[in-house]
């Protein structure tokens, strides 16, 4: 089992049906392709990952404890953090 983990602590949005619709889409208008970055004119990134956070424990921890009723313990939160921002 792969011990790996994020360097830079971020959460994305997986959007595995749009990455699906734009390589098909690419697929399919392969004669417009001329070169290799003309796929990039195809289709928009944007509409494939639409967010980004970066977010330290520090910082999870603080907007946990603002909006968050429910009190968790410090190595819950460390879990939640953990499992949303660094692992992989």
């Amino acid at each position: 089992m792969s011990r790996s983990y994020k360097h830079v602590p971020c959460c994305k949005d997986h959007t595995r049906g749009m990455k699906k619709c734009a390589n098909r889409y690419v697929r399919r208008n392969y004669l417009v392709v001329s070169s290799g970055k003309a796929y990039k004119k195809l289709f928009c990134s944007w509409n494939i990952c639409d967010y980004k956070f970066l977010k330290s424990f520090s910082s999870f921890k603080k907007e946990d404890s603002k909006y968050n009723r429910r009190k968790y313990s410090d190595k819950e939160l460390y879990r939640m953090w953990y499992k949303y921002y660094k692992m992989k």
